[in-house]
């Protein structure tokens, strides 16, 4: 229960990560087409006073000291940078060096759905990454916290999606480093929880959310320990087949497991039902 209290505040207060960032996603961000209403930063290095934050106007202009008045939109964050840039050293700067930055998108936008507290569709910002998205989404809800997180992320020239699935949990847990940087219109995907159950001489029977390391001891363990009448040697895992055509038995023996051979223990699938047998024959 702690460790969930603690992964939803973590994301809810937007504790951030930062990614490592590759080459690839760096050139993609500078190539974003500016739209209207979209927020840009224009920096002249070495020239501290002509930093100028400004919104795209419905007409697709823009505003810049010295220059005046420039179409934007349609353009890449690139070839404005080219355009002020040329515009700058015709008599006003010798040799400018312009950067342009998206600091946030009102025209392009990412969209977060699943198991968030407030789906739906938000502004694209520069560096705005999976983990800062979530935030925005007011975090993972409890019924999501152990579920796979993906982004479906449109591919360029092509009608399909990609799906790449990150290992939140384990960011933020400190056991992997895979937040990433999203592009215009990702689609960030929060699935709900893999569950297991478990029935029979247990003291909590029901339905359970499946970690990754689970197995049948540590789902006793979690149902509360064996009843007076249960059988550690009498356990039945019971999986469901391909296709849904019935489930297979397995059977369970932890005996050995309990004495320290956690090598029989056996690791449990998402839809299993765990059956605790009475001991009395």
């Amino acid at each position: 229960m702690i460790k969930y209290i603690f992964t939803i505040l973590f994301i809810a207060l937007g504790l951030v990560i930062t990614p490592a960032v590759n080459c690839a996603e760096k050139t993609s961000l500078h190539e974003y087409t500016a739209g209207t209403n979209d927020m840009l930063e224009i920096k002249v290095l070495d020239y501290p006073d002509l930093k100028t934050v400004t919104t795209v106007a419905t007409d697709g202009s823009i505003t810049f000291p010295y220059i005046g008045t420039l179409n934007v939109k349609g353009k890449r964050l690139s070839e404005i940078e080219e355009e002020i840039t040329k515009k700058l050293g015709e008599g006003f700067i010798k040799y400018p060096v312009v950067a342009v930055s998206l600091i946030r998108s009102e025209s392009r936008k990412i969209f977060v759905y699943g198991e968030v507290m407030r789906p739906g569709e938000f502004p694209f910002g520069e560096n705005i990454t999976a983990v800062k998205a979530l935030s925005v989404a007011g975090g993972i809800t409890a019924n999501g916290l152990y579920g796979k997180v993906k982004v479906r992320r449109k591919q360029k020239g092509e009608a399909e999606y990609k799906d790449i699935d990150i290992d939140l949990k384990g960011t933020i847990e400190g056991t992997t480093a895979e937040d990433m940087l999203l592009q215009p219109d990702d689609i960030i995907i929060v699935e709900r929880n893999k569950t297991f159950f478990i029935y029979g001489e247990v003291n909590k029977p029901g339905e359970y959310v499946l970690t990754n390391d689970m197995t049948v001891l540590k789902s006793v363990s979690l149902a509360g320990g064996f009843t007076k009448w249960g059988s550690s040697s009498r356990i039945k895992v019971l999986r469901q087949k391909d296709n849904n055509a019935g489930y297979e038995t397995i059977k369970a023996n932890i005996d050995d497991v309990i004495g320290g051979d956690a090598a029989k223990d056996i690791s449990l699938q998402s839809g299993d039902i765990v059956v605790i047998s009475t001991g009395i024959f």
